[in-house]
């Protein structure tokens, strides 16, 4: 029987996914964040029409329980798809779910009845439904559809934590223990932002608010016209925190100097964005995290960007910035270094090592409980 492996984060801006078949190499595989439901006859009526093959990843669609939702890239082109960010992650974390490994089985050829080690992220206000989601992916995976395929795949290993969880297993130097420390995860994504507390080896605490970069992006759309949030991001992000306004070039379809008007405009906004979004956030951790913790490790896409900032509001604490992990998906990943994604991807990265892991040992208590019986 094949079995599968794979850590899933449902974020906000990408839906990343680290997996591997029996045969232990790690890939990657990267989705848009949005999910359509979409009438059954219009998936029907892309599927004939048409031209070229792309990846499965990038023509998701799947039915389950009478519902068909299109999911990634297909979602966001075709179907104009909502973000959908007032909703909680765990609400799209199963079609996501099932897509992904609705893809991974089409690109490798997977049969039915293989087995699934699963591992996800959800932000600590939904971790509590952890057991809930277990139960829904377990019983989705057994039966759904993939683009009018059958699957059906038994989930063997289920491991859920919370954001940063990923981060705490694997981004501190090897054999340094926690057991004696005080420890806050922060993890600044683009939907949310997660805070762990960690007390002599056990997690105490955590707390996730709706602050994550999307915050910043909603205030520069209301500061600018015609802009929207898949235009904006990658053009925030290669401006730079200096806000090199050529990068906002292609957002600006005039010349001259009605084009120096807008380009400042937006470049006002930004820069307006950030002190309200930064103000908003660092009002929010000086609640959430006590002065007396030995070390903060921090991670995320928003981490990144606002690095200088948040050197500087920690100063004379240690700050863990998971550089070996960003190093090791650079280095492993060509796609991660080409789009920056290793600040975004070190948490689930982090959880897909745990996962291995766990796996391992349980098979090895398989196979040891076997021969002694």
């Amino acid at each position: 029987m094949s079995q599968i492996t794979l850590a899933i984060d449902p974020g906000g801006s990408y839906s990343k996914c680290f997996y591997t078949l029996e045969s232990f190499k790690p890939e990657l595989i990267l989705m848009e964040p949005e999910v359509a439901t979409v009438p059954l006859e219009s998936l029907q009526a892309y599927e004939e029409s048409k031209i070229g093959n792309s990846s499965p990843e990038n023509s998701a669609w799947i039915q389950y329980q009478g519902k068909s939702q299109s999911v990634g890239f297909l979602a966001r082109k075709r179907f104009y798809a909502d973000l959908q960010l007032q909703k909680r992650k765990f609400e799209l974390a199963l079609p996501k779910v099932l897509a992904i490994v609705g893809a991974i089985a089409e690109k490798h050829n997977l049969p039915n009845d293989s087995s699934i080690n699963l591992g996800m992220l959800l932000p600590w206000g939904e971790y509590q439904d952890r057991v809930l989601f277990k139960d829904l992916v377990t019983k989705a995976l057994e039966d759904y559809y993939f683009k009018e395929n059958h699957k059906s795949f038994k989930v063997n290993t289920f491991l859920c934590l919370p954001e940063g969880g990923g981060i705490l297993t694997r981004g501190r130097a090897p054999g340094s223990s926690i057991k004696d420390q005080t420890i806050a995860v922060v993890m600044l994504g683009y939907r949310d932002t997660s805070v762990l507390l960690v007390e002599r080896g056990e997690m105490r605490e955590g707390k996730t608010a709706s602050l994550g970069f999307s915050k910043m992006i909603d205030a520069v759309i209301g500061q600018t016209s015609g802009l929207n949030a898949t235009q904006l991001v990658p053009a925030i992000c290669k401006a730079g925190t200096n806000i090199n306004v050529k990068y906002f070039d292609d957002l600006v379809n005039l010349e001259g100097d009605y084009k120096k008007y807008e380009l400042e405009k937006i470049r006002s906004a930004v820069d307006n964005g950030r002190k309200e979004y930064w103000m908003m956030l660092s009002n929010w951790l000086s609640l959430q995290i006590p002065k007396e913790v030995d070390e903060i490790m921090v991670s995320g896409g928003t981490a990144n960007y606002f690095k200088s900032h948040i050197t500087k509001y920690f100063k004379g604490k240690k700050i863990n910035w998971c550089d070996t992990l960003e190093s090791q998906l650079s280095s492993n990943f060509s796609q991660v270094q080409a789009k920056s994604l290793q600040y975004r991807l070190t948490d689930v990265y982090g959880l897909f090592f745990y996962l291995c892991g766990n796996a391992a040992k349980n098979k090895l208590g398989t196979a040891k409980g076997t021969a002694n019986g």
